[in-house]
């Protein structure tokens, strides 16, 4: 056995006079564990979210959404259609009317967004029947009357039920006292739950057709929902979108309508792996307490060890393999412990999280292998930088000051 693994492994694991170095040890090894764990979890949580978050987004938007900004007429709007389909990696291109409305149903009203869009089309851009808990996306109804899917806590608020009739107000373009706003009549048909309250509180949903009705419109469209065979291009296509079309068309892309959401992510990363990096800093300094305190209880055995011609390399080589065990056997401990726990959490939903804050009711984590590597090679290294001090301190002991009182 290698002479300098040899000395380490006694100096780890073997009886100590004082037994306090035994316990720091230990409590290195366990701090480094827990602060790698931290890491990796808080790292972890944060990827869930914004895979969740953008789960949800894109099963409930569309990748790119290009909005007129003027009325378009439906000359302008085959051109746009035409312009569009020249771009291979569009995969749907849905038109849609987009209005404010006011939403009334007996003594309780609202505002809301109403939003028109072809029923045989909408399953293209918006994996909506997924998340229907009652009814059913019906935008006709038997007897003829324009159905409307509303979102569940939107229908708790108004009190609403399946079949119940409701009245849109258009106030939009009303001028003077005396003017009375355009009333359109739409019964529910479903009732729908994303877990997004910014969809779920404000976005109803009905045919074309009714909306260009409810809104007097011929075949002016408030723009196109466009679908991507690749999600993660949206944005640089969005642009090439822009540059193509030019005036008054705007596309925006599933980034830049959900700018906040993700730049809330984007901002909570540095600080929170900052603070819980501190945890495995504290642990790097309890290797260095550990380290310290067997040079001093080891002052004789390094003596001795010179004595007899170990050289100074040696000596250093003990301690860094010290520093290696402690980090390795810490850093190993983290990883289980991150995946212990990121398995109950997964199976168990352990830790549960206000649903209409988060958008979701469970605490997501989703671990990936370049965390584990990234998070486990930065343990190490620190572990191994608080070697340097120990072992400068050891190499410097001369042979006859460390035996002369023994």
């Amino acid at each position: 056995m290698n002479f300098s693994y040899y000395i380490a492994k006694r100096h780890l694991l073997g009886h100590h006079k004082i037994g306090f170095i035994s316990f720091i040890s230990i409590f290195s090894v366990i701090g480094l564990g827990v602060g790698v764990a931290a890491l990796i979890l808080t790292i972890s949580i944060l990827n869930g979210f914004e895979k969740e978050l953008k789960s949800k987004l894109v099963d409930f938007d569309a990748h790119i959404r290009l909005s007129v900004m003027y009325s378009a007429s439906a000359d302008s709007i085959l051109k746009v259609e035409d312009e569009l389909k020249e771009f291979d990696e569009i995969k749907h291109i849905v038109p849609y009317i987009q209005r404010q409305v006011i939403i009334r149903n007996k003594n309780f009203t609202d505002g809301v967004i109403i939003e028109g869009i072809d029923q045989k089309k909408i399953g293209n851009t918006i994996n909506i029947g997924r998340f229907i808990t009652e009814g059913e996306l019906n935008f006709k109804t038997e007897n003829g009357k324009d159905g409307l899917l509303i979102g569940e806590k939107l229908g708790h608020k108004l009190n609403l039920k399946i079949g119940d009739r409701v009245y849109l107000f258009v106030i939009h373009g009303v001028k003077g006292v005396g003017s009375r706003p355009k009333i359109g009549t739409f019964v529910v048909t479903g009732f729908y739950d994303s877990g997004i309250s910014d969809y779920d509180d404000i976005f109803i949903y009905s045919s074309l057709e009714a909306t260009r009705n409810l809104f007097k419109l011929n075949d002016d469209i408030s723009g196109y929902q466009i679908m991507l065979f690749d999600p993660d291009i949206a944005d640089e296509i969005a642009g090439q979108i822009d540059e193509k079309l030019g005036f008054p068309y705007n596309a925006r892309s599933m980034n830049d309508m959900h700018a906040n959401l993700f730049e809330w992510l984007r901002v909570q990363r540095l600080p929170v792996t900052l603070i819980f990096g501190l945890i495995s800093l504290v642990a790097v300094f309890n290797i260095v307490s550990s380290l310290m305190m067997i040079v001093i209880e080891k002052t004789k055995d390094i003596g001795i060890f010179k004595s007899y011609g170990v050289s100074n390399q040696q000596i250093m080589k003990i301690f860094i393999i010290e520093s290696s065990l402690i980090g390795f056997t810490g850093v190993t401990f983290g990883f289980i412990l991150a995946l212990g726990l990121a398995f109950l959490q997964h199976q168990f939903g352990i830790i549960s999280i206000p649903e209409e804050v988060y958008f979701m009711q469970d605490l997501p984590i989703l671990l990936n292998i370049k965390d584990f590597l990234y998070i486990g090679l930065g343990a190490m290294f620190f572990s191994l930088s608080a070697t340097i001090y120990p072992a400068f301190k050891a190499t410097k002991l001369e042979p006859v000051e460390a035996i002369r009182y023994e």
